[in-house]
């Protein structure tokens, strides 16, 4: 079975610390970024890092903060240049505490007391994220043909990029928290997956907990032996 766990990544996090310190940003890549005040610190493995204040939770509340981008080890290049950050929306689920905020440049899904950075979507149509979600796109080439899964779908930042790149793909996004996908189709574009493209793909949305359902109901997914998931409308 082909399954991409894509909403519960470790490694985008929103860090909170109390104190002027220096802070890792990843836990894989040791990117540090630093401040002279009371921050939080909203980390990407590869290959940029964000801090910026405190975040409230108030719908339409803006807080401007300082974006600090820093690239591989080998460069010590820094790009510093002020953001102003808008809350669209703050509601609680059974499963999840929603953050959905804005900035000139991107939108982005916080999920939990941490504020796990869960998905991303640049304004300007651009896919590629920079980050993990990127690694999926790679994945079709190499595995054989049938429907793909994944686990944790989000906002459904990899379901838009591996489209994008095969449009023929055939996706079926899971999603435990009934909430959280209407959210991302109002703020992230999920409902325009949900349609055929013109080579035939498309992102079916399944509202349910994987692990507990798939053995149930025999769904079978590429790289499975005798696999026989309808496509469905």
């Amino acid at each position: 079975m082909l399954s991409l766990f894509s909403a519960t990544n470790p490694l985008l996090t929103w860090l909170p610390s109390s104190t002027p310190a220096r802070t890792s940003c990843s836990q894989t890549h040791r990117w540090f970024c630093t401040s002279s005040r009371t921050t939080n610190a909203l980390s990407f493995p590869i290959p940029f890092s964000l801090t910026c204040s405190r975040l409230t939770q108030k719908p339409d509340a803006r807080t401007t903060t300082t974006l600090q981008v820093k690239g591989s080890s080998s460069d010590s290049n820094k790009e510093e240049q002020e953001e102003e950050y808008k809350v669209l929306t703050a509601v609680k689920s059974q499963y999840n505490d929603i953050l959905i905020v804005d900035t000139p440049k991107t939108r982005m899904l916080l999920l939990d007391s941490t504020h796990n950075v869960h998905s991303l979507l640049y304004k300007d149509g651009q896919k590629w994220t920079r980050s993990y979600w990127d690694e999926f796109a790679s994945l079709p080439a190499i595995i054989p043909q049938g429907p793909v899964a994944i686990f944790g779908l989000g906002g459904g930042t990899a379901a838009h990029l591996m489209l994008d790149v095969w449009p023929s793909l055939q996706l079926e996004g899971w999603e435990i928290d009934e909430i959280l996908i209407n959210k991302a189709r109002d703020y992230f574009g999920l409902s325009d997956l949900e349609k055929q493209t013109q080579a035939g793909g498309i992102l079916h949305v399944v509202v349910g907990d994987a692990l507990c359902s798939l053995e149930d109901d025999g769904r079978k997914y590429a790289g499975e032996e005798d696999n026989n998931l309808p496509i469905l409308t």
